[in-house]
């Protein structure tokens, strides 16, 4: 469901007062990536109170929530609803490179409409946390292992991340509960990620998932789950919309791991900057 129906549907939940400012946002959506509340408020002659209450009725945190949402959905590229996926490799059917940009839109919103807040900030809690942290994947779930190994490293998180069978065999051996393990896996049935998954469990590990949106055996033995969604079959010519949204989620959990700490975080990364900027000299 769009913004603006939602805006429309819970518009008879609100005060005489969010209605206005209802109205004013509505009105003048073209220009409210440059507007904040107190203008807003003075616009349609309420409060800044007003304001934030109207946002929460609609289901925001905040302004700041509904104001980014409000943009994205205000800016998004429209994809027709009854347009059925098609693998733009195994249809044969060559047109251009737009259908996999179109699928990709496609499954970032599909995958923000199962978004749980909560859980991703348990699962950065979780991570800050521990004494050691490991990333497993295996094929292209492994370039997402990397992505997030790379980001959590620049907030001085110390992180390996493995997309070998053996490897990932070896490092699980030496966990215990104090430890995280962060496993990727589109289809949560990996033969080599499930049995690094039992392997951690045994020794009282925290298991967090990235899998997709179903039951699997990945999700059962994890402790924390942060489901995607896919628009692929097991038979594929590539992890397109499952990488896609693979990612995604690792930019969500990462952004919830440096709140965890704000200031050390913005401290960390001011550091690794400043480490590029000399030996690039």
């Amino acid at each position: 469901m769009s913004v603006m129906i939602n805006m429309m549907k819970y518009k008879e939940n609100l005060s005489m007062a969010e209605r206005a400012v209802l109205d004013y946002l509505i009105e003048n959506k073209d220009n409210l990536r440059d507007i904040g509340v107190e203008k807003i408020a003075e616009a349609a002659y309420t409060s800044p109170a007003s304001v934030v209450r109207m946002c929460k009725k609609l289901g925001y945190h905040g302004f700041k929530d509904f104001k980014i949402d409000f943009i994205l959905a205000n800016a998004k590229v429209e994809i027709p609803d009854n347009k059925e996926y098609q693998d733009v490799i195994l249809t044969k059917t060559y047109e251009d490179g737009k259908a996999a940009i179109e699928n990709d839109i496609r499954i970032l919103e599909e995958t923000l409409k199962i978004f749980n807040i909560e859980v991703v900030e348990k699962a950065a809690q979780t991570i800050m946390n521990a004494r050691k942290i490991l990333i497993f994947g295996k094929g292209s779930s492994y370039l997402v292992c990397k992505d997030l190994e790379m980001k959590l490293r620049r907030i001085n998180k110390f992180c390996i991340a493995q997309g070998e069978s053996h490897d990932q065999l070896v490092d699980a051996s030496f966990l215990n509960n104090k430890d995280v393990v962060i496993f990727v896996s589109n289809s949560g049935k990996t033969k080599e990620i499930v049995s690094a998954a039992l392997l951690a469990k045994d020794n009282k590990a925290k298991i967090i998932s990235i899998t997709k949106l179903g039951s699997s055996i990945l999700a059962d033995l994890s402790d924390i789950v942060l489901y995607t969604s896919t628009l692929e079959g097991e038979f594929r010519s590539a992890a397109m919309t499952s990488r896609i949204s693979q990612l995604a989620m690792v930019d969500a959990l990462f952004t919830h791991c440096a709140y965890v700490d704000i200031e050390r975080s913005i401290r960390t990364l001011e550091t690794t900057y400043q480490t590029f900027k000399k030996f690039k000299r």
